[in-house]
């Protein structure tokens, strides 16, 4: 998994860092116990169920299954290969790591080395076009225009695509790079021409914001057209070093002032970003090119507690913010929205009356979710008719409503009812009938078929009253979380059980572990975990670990679960014969359901025997 970072650095890397220093700089952790808890920072939550183990230098979500050692935590959390991190890591530790890239050890890190290489060599050129050549005049009078300083222009490394096709492509081949990799990156594009595969700039006439990955490396670009046509806004697609889903554009530079503050501002589009960094105001982020997604409402809450919404005022704006606003809050994240006037968006309004009245007079007058809500509403109704007013105070009624402090509920209620004159324990009776709507609802939500958790349904073969197949499986989770405490049980279980276990991912993981100490590894749960190659087997591994089992084990009880899993063949076939008994007797053959029910006889005979 190391590919060509030798294992004594990987190991030197993963005995300097405590797991819980780690996920603490991203989880607010409480101790419990021996672990820690906290809201899970992979999935949305309620409740903790994010657990970490100092002991054994893991964690483990319960609630998505989420796992592994320090490493994996810091690959997931900031998007990072395993060769990256070892390096981030490493970088803060000042463990000295080989600059060598070996493509055979591992070729698709090589290829990611490549694109990030090119990504930065085209950033440079497009920053020096701008800069320092006559091509990027035209580019140097817009800026100026939009009043970008030198200084933002260099901190934020803009640059100016020329229009040409073969610019950027002549430039990078020069230096060997080769049209296939640089089109995987996202810098070329491709047309077909008699059969034959042309490529081309991707980027023309357009001026270049780079966006750079938590690390702050250049792993793709916006770029904004200067001349006519479309798309105004061109972004690079989906790639193997960039994902827009996953990424904020200003994060990696804004990251330590939001997390200080922990407030940070999301804005729409990237020149609201660097106006307001002109303005003195660092905490900004954008999302890049479209509406927020899941992931970057969860890098936002690892950052952050509040987040200030300020979105364009105009209708696409304001639903953008809306849409905003519902994943932030499933984030469990204070989420309040910056009012715009209408017709200017923050970048307009920056340059138009400066950065302090943009801080006081909208950051300030930033209004909560709900009052958000009840403004938004009003859009929908024309106020003055009786019937579309009554209308929307229904609707108003029903999102107070959804608050879940009563005291909340009355501060809106009394805004309402002095908005519109209206008596307070008429709105108070329409409050107490809403909730009871609301209950009902839910109660018909909850007769609905309940959701899978994932969990497979264990069979439901009865012996004594007992679910046997499940007790098989419960054995070989904690064999195996015995064994990966233990080399002394590891080669116990290989002699007594070898592959014989009758779950495929406790099989494999059994196997791995084999591998591991016959390797001649140390016992050490997070080594084993982060040896293992996909994310399946992590998340197991990292439950089983989890696993309060006692330090000591008798050889009687290892011989308990060697019975349990040994004796679910049997069953099987017990379950078998008992469906065959069943068909033999509808279709009327007595004398052959009498034979198979001796057979089921022998072979319950033979399960007791056993489980003496």
């Amino acid at each position: 998994m190391g590919g060509r970072i030798p294992d004594e650095v990987i190991d030197q890397v993963r005995r300097y860092f405590d797991i819980v220093d780690i996920v603490q700089q991203y989880v607010s952790l409480k101790k419990s116990g021996r672990n820690y808890f906290g809201l899970c920072p992979f999935h949305s939550e309620k409740s903790p169920s994010f657990s970490v183990a100092p002991d054994k230098q893991i964690y483990y979500c319960f609630g998505c299954g989420a796992g592994g050692d320090a490493i994996k935590f810091v690959m997931d959390v900031e998007q990072l290969t395993f060769t990256e991190a070892i390096r981030h890591l490493a970088d803060q530790a000042g463990i000295a790591v080989p600059e060598s890239i070996s493509p055979e050890a591992d070729p698709a890190e090589a290829e990611r080395a490549q694109m990030r290489k090119a990504t930065d060599l085209a950033a440079k050129l497009y920053h020096h076009v701008l800069v320092a050549t006559p091509y990027g005049e035209k580019a140097r009078q817009y800026l100026a225009k939009r009043d970008v300083s030198p200084e933002a222009i260099k901190e934020f490394q803009l640059g100016y695509a020329p229009a040409s096709f073969q610019f950027l492509l002549s430039f990078l081949k020069r230096r060997g790079f080769q049209e296939e990799l640089l089109e995987k990156a996202g810098l070329l594009s491709t047309r077909q021409e008699a059969g034959v595969t042309k490529y081309y700039d991707r980027f023309r006439d357009r001026i270049m914001f780079p966006i750079l990955d938590s690390q702050g490396r250049v792993i793709a670009f916006g770029g904004r057209l200067l001349g006519d046509g479309r798309p105004k806004y061109l972004n690079s697609p989906e790639t193997p070093i960039f994902s827009k889903g996953n990424h904020l554009f200003n994060l990696h530079r804004a990251r330590s002032h939001i997390r200080k503050e922990q407030q940070a501002i999301l804005f729409e589009g990237y020149m609201d970003v660097i106006s307001a960094w002109q303005a003195g105001i660092p905490g900004c982020v954008a999302t890049l090119g479209t509406s927020l997604t899941d992931d970057q409402a969860r890098v936002l809450k690892r950052n952050v507690e509040t987040v200030i919404l300020c979105y364009d005022s105009d209708q696409a704006g304001q639903n953008a913010a809306a849409r905003a606003l519902e994943l932030l809050r499933k984030q469990e994240c204070t989420v309040k929205v910056a009012q715009m006037p209408l017709g200017l968006d923050p970048d307009d309004y920056i340059r138009r009356f400066g950065g302090t009245a943009f801080k006081e007079e909208v950051l300030s007058a930033a209004l909560s979710l709900t009052a958000f809500k009840l403004e938004s509403l009003k859009r929908n109704y024309n106020l003055q008719d009786e019937d579309e007013r009554m209308k929307y105070l229904v609707e108003a009624v029903a999102a107070v409503a959804e608050l879940p402090l009563v005291i909340e509920q009355d501060h809106y209620l009394r805004r309402l009812a002095e908005e519109f004159g209206l008596s307070l324990d008429a709105l108070k009776e329409d409050l107490r009938r809403a909730k009871k709507r609301k209950k009902r609802e839910d109660r018909r939500d909850k007769e609905a078929p309940r959701w899978n958790n994932g969990y497979r349904e264990p069979s439901k073969h009865l012996l004594g009253g007992t679910h046997v197949h499940s007790i098989a499986e419960k054995s070989e989770m904690y064999l195996v979380a015995h064994m990966m405490k233990s080399h002394t049980v590891t080669d116990w279980v290989k002699e007594k059980v070898g592959a014989d276990f009758n779950t495929e991912i406790y099989a494999a993981l059994a196997a791995y572990l084999y591998v591991y100490y016959d390797q001649g590894n140390p016992e050490d749960i997070g080594r084993f975990i982060s040896t293992l190659p996909d994310q399946t087997l992590v998340s197991k591994a990292s439950e089983c670990a989890m696993l309060d089992v006692p330090e000591a084990l008798s050889e009687e009880a290892l011989l308990d679960y060697v019975r349990h899993i040994k004796n679910v063949p049997i069953l099987r076939e017990i379950e078998e014969k008992e469906k065959m008994v069943e068909r033999l007797s509808r279709a009327d053959e007595p004398v052959k359901a009498a034979q198979l029910m001796q057979e089921i006889a022998l072979l319950r005979k033979q399960l007791q025997m056993r489980m003496k």
